[in-house]
């Protein structure tokens, strides 16, 4: 049997297509996952690299350039979504910022004031929030990726374009969705006393390690729940205890006992750990860890964002071609 090629990807030349405002979210989605279906005067106009055989992957440049042309997808589409998320609901929008608001309350009065977990900690409210938004930021953007793809089938079957897209908006959504939970942890941080000062800046790029590690993480769980669906039910067990054994209501140092002391850098070992506590360090200065952690947070805050990103950017890349096949 003859082997059968297909063009690697569309470069355009000369002139771009004349943009159409899509009336659905699919018809948005559709043109710019496929800028080829916009018009045929575009399609006159366009080259191809190189052609391979059909089902094979693409080159990891040529995969690459191509998540790149398709970039206004993973930003404009997230956008859409998150205008419609509370559409029918009275107070719209704003839940965006009243959740966050609700759940540190409902959190500070049965864990800071009833349980106590408190103790130790010198200005726990904007300790808790931190620890709840950052940790929730990153759950739901992992929550999210694992069910990009079973989540657009019909998408996947109908159109040809790089899969990692679809975790990569999902994280772009909640990215985007974050945003408020950071203006209020600035707020409660200031309103508490904590000292104004440049290390705030800092909580841009801790954000995107964040995100790096939710999207490399994500990227793994996509491609594992897309050929066990049991996977995502499993899910949200895994977050619970990771959000317990993570700190997010209580410091750690101050519940160990003094000869587990030794073990205590073991918990710089959590990702969720570590890179919230490198959130409250850019934003408390009453946020102290012990001097045996301190050294490990570095590594892990920083070692792992980039070894997920990139080991699930290839894990979740090898398998491609049989997404939307199940």
């Amino acid at each position: 049997m003859p082997t059968r090629w297909v063009a690697a990807l569309p470069r355009p030349v000369g002139s771009a297509s004349v943009e159409q405002s899509p009336s659905t979210p699919s018809d948005q989605a559709s043109r710019e996952l496929d800028p080829r279906s916009d018009d045929s005067a575009v399609m006159a106009t366009t080259h191809y690299d190189h052609l391979i055989p059909l089902g094979r992957s693409l080159p990891l440049r040529v995969y690459l350039r191509s998540l790149w042309e398709r970039r206004q997808f993973a930003i404009s589409v997230p956008l859409g979504e998150l205008r419609t998320k509370h559409m029918n609901t009275v107070l719209g929008n704003v839940w965006h910022l009243l959740n966050p608001i609700l759940q540190v309350g409902v959190y500070f009065l049965v864990f800071g004031l009833l349980l106590r977990t408190r103790r130790g900690v010198d200005n726990f409210l904007p300790f808790l929030a931190i620890g709840v938004f950052s940790f929730g930021y990153m759950q739901r953007s992992i929550t999210a990726c694992a069910s990009s793809i079973i989540n657009n089938q019909g998408l996947i079957r109908s159109l040809s374009f790089p899969r990692a897209l679809l975790p990569i908006s999902a994280v772009v959504r909640e990215t985007i969705a974050f945003g408020p939970s950071l203006a209020l942890m600035f707020v409660l941080v200031a309103v508490t006393g904590e000292d104004v000062k440049g290390s705030w800046l800092l909580v841009i790029p801790w954000t995107l390690l964040m995100a790096m590690f939710a999207l490399g993480a994500g990227f793994v769980l996509a491609r594992l729940t897309d050929g066990v669906q049991d996977v995502g039910n499993l899910l949200p067990f895994l977050f619970r205890l990771s959000f317990y054994m993570s700190g997010i209501l209580y410091a750690f140092e101050r519940f160990v006992p003094e000869r587990y002391m030794g073990w205590l850098p073991i918990i710089a070992l959590n990702p969720f750990y570590a890179l919230i506590s490198h959130m409250r360090h850019a934003l408390m200065s009453t946020y102290q860890v012990h001097p045996t952690v301190d050294p490990w947070l570095w590594l892990s805050g920083l070692l792992y964002p980039v070894l997920f990103l990139v080991g699930g950017f290839l894990f979740f890349r090898a398998a491609e071609q049989r997404y939307g096949r199940g």
